[in-house]
């Protein structure tokens, strides 16, 4: 069914922006809406600074709007824009607003991220920490499981007491705040697991939380307990101890596509999809994971010889040289310890960083070739193909959508 549209009849566009600032997430989004915006003068932006949960002043609602992109916390909100009669696009992935659409970071995506950045690290044992009821973390908790046990890990999942209580249940304000004093349940939960283990958090506020409860039940991380969060806000995983590694979701090109989004339902075009999910980027690495949960000594050395050299071209057969051991047995130690080759570790290690420079750069495949440790394009080309299902160019068009920098190459 499709989406309905209410179509303005001015040729300016009055757009609220009921985004808060006070986050990166809605910061990135209100980035990616600017960069809309400067290709689209007939837009006239309103943007409202506002918490989270704030509701629409009434004086703002009086005023004559064509369509609002919002983060909609709850039926208030989204009661409240469903009266002022516009389209509306929502960033916050929590409520479909009515004739509208819903944008969201992918949750199958980040436990994707997470599982792969775990796993890339050694770890055998997993866990997740999240707010039991919250739709986003409950999604994430559920994709991560998924993944471990397809693999056959089980993931020790922390049950929050607040799950009970409804009348907070849904609030995440209120459970983000109850989770700053010091749960004696998470401290207890985090006392009782193995290490080392690999602990995925919902988000950044509960990543940071996560850290402070290791520190209270005597643990250590990321030795013991490395912490992953999601959002990548800066001060958050900054003021963190150990500063956070997060996984950064790619809020820029959601900001751009919600307005793109807003622009065809203000032309009273219909959209099919109701809720459209945004895979996150990448893996914002700090001190809580940057370590390998790897006990073979010679494993250890070799991956950390592999990270630092891989883009220089190194060698299976130099690793081997290096570490003073047959290439024979280091295969067969690398099969046991992280279920891959050699190969397959230093090719993982350079495709991870073409990934990066696709996202960040506007570098030409030569170029980028030459930085990875790859002889020629060619062979990048293919390496690519076996960890992605589609060429670079076009994973770097997919991730940057309608945003993304010229193909000029920058030699």
């Amino acid at each position: 069914m499709a989406t309905q549209s209410i179509a303005s009849t001015r040729s300016e566009k009055r757009v609220l922006l009921l985004v808060e600032s006070s986050r990166a997430y809605g910061r990135g989004c209100l980035q990616g809406i600017a960069s809309y915006l400067r290709t689209h003068p007939e837009w006239e932006a309103v943007h409202l600074e506002r918490g989270l949960s704030e509701n629409v002043p009434r004086e703002v609602r009086r005023q004559p709007f064509d369509g609002v992109i919002a983060r909609i916390e709850n039926r208030t909100i989204e009661k409240t824009l469903a009266e002022m009669n516009v389209p509306v696009v929502d960033l916050r992935g929590m409520i479909t607003p009515s004739g509208g659409v819903a944008f969201d970071t992918d949750p199958v995506a980040c436990a994707e991220k997470a599982f792969e950045h775990f796993s890339e690290r050694g770890f055998r044992h997993l866990a997740f920490c999240g707010y039991q009821g919250l739709a986003f973390s409950d999604e994430r908790c559920a994709g991560f499981c998924d993944l471990a046990d397809a693999q056959g890990v089980s993931v020790h999942v922390y049950e929050s007491g607040a799950r009970n209580d409804r009348t907070r249940l849904n609030d995440t304000i209120a459970r983000e705040a109850n989770g700053e004093h010091p749960e004696r349940e998470m401290i207890q939960w985090i006392s009782a697991l193995p290490s080392p283990i690999g602990l995925f958090a919902c988000n950044d506020i509960r990543g940071r939380q996560v850290l402070r409860a290791v520190q209270l039940a005597g643990r250590v991380s990321p030795e013991e307990i490395a912490v992953l969060g999601v959002d990548d806000d800066e001060v958050i995983c900054e003021l963190a101890h150990p500063s956070m590694s997060s996984i950064e979701p790619d809020t820029y090109r959601m900001g751009f596509e919600a307005a793109q989004t807003l622009s065809r339902l203000m032309d009273g075009e219909a959209i099919e999809e109701q809720r459209i999910l945004i895979p996150p980027t990448r893996v914002m690495v700090r001190q809580s994971t940057d370590l390998l949960a790897v006990e073979d000594p010679e494993v250890a050395k070799a991956i950390h010889l592999i990270r630092s050299k891989a883009f220089d071209g190194i060698s299976v057969a130099e690793v081997a040289n290096h570490l003073a051991i047959s290439r024979v047995t280091m295969e067969r130690k690398f099969r046991a310890v992280l279920g891959r080759s050699p190969r397959e570790e230093i090719e993982r290690v350079r495709i991870n960083q073409v990934r990066l420079l696709l996202t960040e750069t506007n570098y030409s495949l030569s170029k980028i070739a030459r930085m990875t440790g790859f002889s020629n394009d060619s062979y990048l080309v293919t390496a690519f193909r076996r960890h992605e299902t589609c060429t670079p160019g076009q994973y770097r068009k997919q991730l940057k959508g309608a945003a993304a920098p010229g193909n000029a190459s920058e030699e």
